[in-house]
C-alpha cells in the first residue's frame, strides 16, 4: 500500500499535479503555472580551470570555458580558443548572464565536467580553423566521451551543419531528436 501511495505521488508530481516543484537543485520553484519573474543578470564571471593534477599524454589543459560550445586549452605554451564542431549552444552576452538562461546553463554544464580532470583531447574534421580564428574540432574528455556528443545527449545543444565538417551531423540530429523527445536540457 506504501509503495502504491510513493508512486502515485511521485506521478502525481512529475506530471506537474501537486502544488508545488522542486528544481533540479532542489530548490522550491512554485506549481510550474504562471509567469514566473525572469532572474536578474549578474556580472559574468570568468569560468578559469586549474592546471590538471596529471596531465595525459596526447590531452590539452582546459584553461577556460568560454561557453557551451568554445573552450580555451593550452597548446605549445599559448591558448588557443577550440569551437566544438557540430553543435550550436545558446549564445551568453559578455557583461551580463542571466543564471537561469539556456546558454548559461549550457556553459555551466560544460564548466562542472570539466572541473575535476580539466584536459581534453582534440580531433578534427576537413577544416581546422573557422573565420574567427578558432581551432574546430571534436572534443573529447579523459573519459573517452566527445564533449559535443554529451552536450547533445543532454539537451544543452543543437545540430549545427557547416559542410564541410559534417562528419558526425547525422549521429548529433539523432542525439537532439531524443534530447528533445525526453525534454532535456534547453527542449525542457
Amino acid at each position: 500500500m506504501i509503495a502504491l501511495v510513493l508512486l502515485l505521488g511521485a506521478v502525481l508530481w512529475a506530471s506537474g499535479y501537486l502544488p508545488f516543484r522542486l528544481r533540479d537543485d532542489g530548490i522550491y520553484a512554485g506549481n510550474g503555472t504562471g509567469s514566473a519573474a525572469p532572474s536578474a543578470p549578474i556580472d559574468r564571471p570568468r569560468l578559469y580551470l586549474p592546471a590538471p593534477d596529471k596531465k595525459k599524454s596526447g590531452y590539452y589543459p582546459v584553461t577556460q570555458v568560454i561557453d557551451g560550445d568554445t573552450i580555451e586549452v593550452e597548446h605549445n605554451g599559448r591558448k588557443e580558443r577550440i569551437r566544438l564542431i557540430g553543435i550550436d549552444c545558446a549564445e551568453v552576452p559578455h557583461e551580463k548572464v542571466d543564471p537561469e538562461s539556456d546558454g548559461w546553463k549550457a556553459t555551466m554544464f560544460v564548466f562542472e565536467l570539466l572541473e575535476n580532470d580539466p584536459q581534453v583531447k582534440l580531433k578534427y574534421d576537413a577544416e581546422r580553423e573557422d573565420k574567427y580564428g578558432r581551432t574546430l574540432a571534436y572534443v573529447y574528455l579523459t573519459d573517452d566521451r566527445m564533449l559535443n556528443e554529451v552536450l547533445m545527449k543532454e539537451g544543452w545543444a543543437r545540430v549545427m551543419r557547416i559542410p564541410p565538417n559534417t562528419k558526425h551531423a547525422e549521429d548529433f540530429a539523432a542525439q537532439e531528436a531524443v534530447a528533445k523527445a525526453a525534454r532535456k536540457g534547453l527542449w525542457r
